[in-house]
């Protein structure tokens, strides 16, 4: 779409075809040939600032240009520490239900379908798309959430008898600052979002959350320990 305004001038207009891809993010125009009317409004050119002192100081609280790069370079280091542990974490988690094999409840398994169906939805409608609009052989997608869905559920068991074996539990600051923090982002007091938790059982799915986070976190330092004795 983009290449063909390319080189048009204010006030011109123009038409085109595009062909979307079959695996295109947006499903009303994947596999699709879209044909467009297009008329150049205007042209706008984005004026950047000069990087210097006062640049830096515009953004916040720093003192120069070279403590803004600094704190950008920290940042960037963090984020990327981040990434790495948190694929680190996922390929243990990987490895460890692969490890362990036995029977899960049916219902969890239905449930967890369930939920990760419902959260493909609401991908869709936050992208604009009515989830009723989309034509989907829902047994289909059913079957191919089922081997996902059931070793989700496995982790999730794992983890929770891990924590269980571990003495691994939230605290309520823990958990306190977890919901001081939706508090504020809903700019709403904290005593009223911590009862509607309480009483939805949102506050239960926060303790679970962070009891997993914490235990994730366990064994990710003990195989550091590990690998790190090996290597001696």
């Amino acid at each position: 779409f983009t290449e063909n305004l390319r080189g048009l001038s204010p006030g011109e207009e123009t038409e085109f075809e595009v062909e979307y891809p079959e695996d295109y993010g947006e499903p009303r125009l994947a596999g699709k040939t879209v044909r467009f009317h297009a008329r150049e409004k205007g042209l706008r050119r984005k004026e950047l600032p000069e990087v210097n002192d006062e640049f830096a100081q515009d953004l916040g609280d720093y003192r120069d240009l070279a403590e803004l790069r600094d704190t950008l370079r920290r940042s960037i280091f963090a984020s990327r520490e981040y990434e790495a542990q948190r694929e680190a974490k996922d390929r243990l988690v990987e490895k460890l239900v692969d490890a362990h094999q036995f029977p899960v409840p049916e219902v969890l398994i239905e449930r967890q379908i369930r939920n990760r169906i419902e959260q493909r939805l609401t991908d869709l409608a936050m992208q604009g798309v009515d989830p009723r609009g989309v034509k989907l052989d829902w047994q289909k997608v059913k079957d191919s959430q089922r081997e996902p869905a059931e070793r989700e559920v496995k982790a999730s068991m794992l983890l929770s008898r891990i924590a269980e074996r571990e003495h691994i539990d939230p605290t309520r600051d823990e958990v306190d600052r977890e919901v001081d923090r939706i508090a504020r982002q809903q700019r709403e007091p904290f005593a009223a979002v911590r009862l509607r938790f309480e009483k939805d059982g949102t506050l239960g799915r926060i303790a679970h959350h962070i009891q997993t986070e914490k235990t994730l976190s366990f064994l990710f330092e003990h195989a550091r320990k590990v690998a790190g004795t090996e290597g001696e």
